[in-house]
C-alpha cells in the first residue's frame, strides 16, 4: 500500500474526498523497476493503472517485429499511464519501458472499476481525468508520428 500523503499529491485524484482516497489507497502498491524493464507490453491484458513516483518511462508502439517507436515519455511525478486498465477492451495500446530506474504506483484496475461502479461521482471525476490523458496522448502521438515521418 502507498502512503496517504503520496496519494494526496497525485493530481489525477485531486478532486476526491478523503474517504474516496482511502478506498483507493487500499488498492495501490509501490513497485520498483530497473532501466530497460518493461512494465507492460502492447496488446497484453491491462490489469493495472500506473502512476510515476520517480524515474522515467517510455511509452512505445510496435512498428515492426521487434522494433518500437517511442511516442511519449512519462517523466513527471504523479503522471498516470496504462489507462487501458479502465477502458474496454482492457488491453494495452502501447508498451511501457523504463528509461531509468523507476518507482511506480500500481493501482488494481478491476478493484478501481468496482469502486467507480459503486460511487458514480468518483467514477465521473476519474473517467474525466482518463479522457484528458487519452486526448493528450493522442495529440502527442500524432505530433511524434508527423515528426518521425516528415521531419
Amino acid at each position: 500500500m502507498i502512503s496517504y500523503d503520496d496519494l494526496k499529491k497525485i493530481e489525477f485524484f485531486a478532486d476526491l474526498t478523503e474517504e474516496e482516497l482511502r478506498a483507493i489507497q487500499q488498492i495501490c502498491k509501490e513497485e520498483g523497476y530497473r532501466a530497460g524493464d518493461f512494465i507492460f507490453r502492447e496488446d497484453t491484458l491491462a490489469e493495472h493503472l500506473y502512476v510515476l513516483k520517480s524515474g522515467k518511462v517510455s511509452i512505445d508502439i510496435r512498428v515492426a517485429n521487434d522494433r518500437y517507436l517511442s511516442v511519449f515519455t512519462v517523466s513527471r511525478f504523479a503522471e498516470p499511464f496504462g489507462w487501458s486498465a479502465l477502458v474496454v477492451p482492457f488491453r494495452f495500446s502501447a508498451s511501457a519501458r523504463c528509461i531509468e530506474d523507476s518507482t511506480i504506483f500500481s493501482i488494481d484496475g478491476k478493484r478501481l472499476m468496482a469502486l467507480i461502479e459503486r460511487d458514480y461521482r468518483m467514477g465521473f471525476l476519474i473517467m474525466r481525468r482518463i479522457a484528458r490523458v487519452i486526448s493528450e496522448r493522442v495529440r502527442e502521438t500524432r505530433l511524434q508520428l508527423i515528426h518521425t515521418f516528415y521531419g
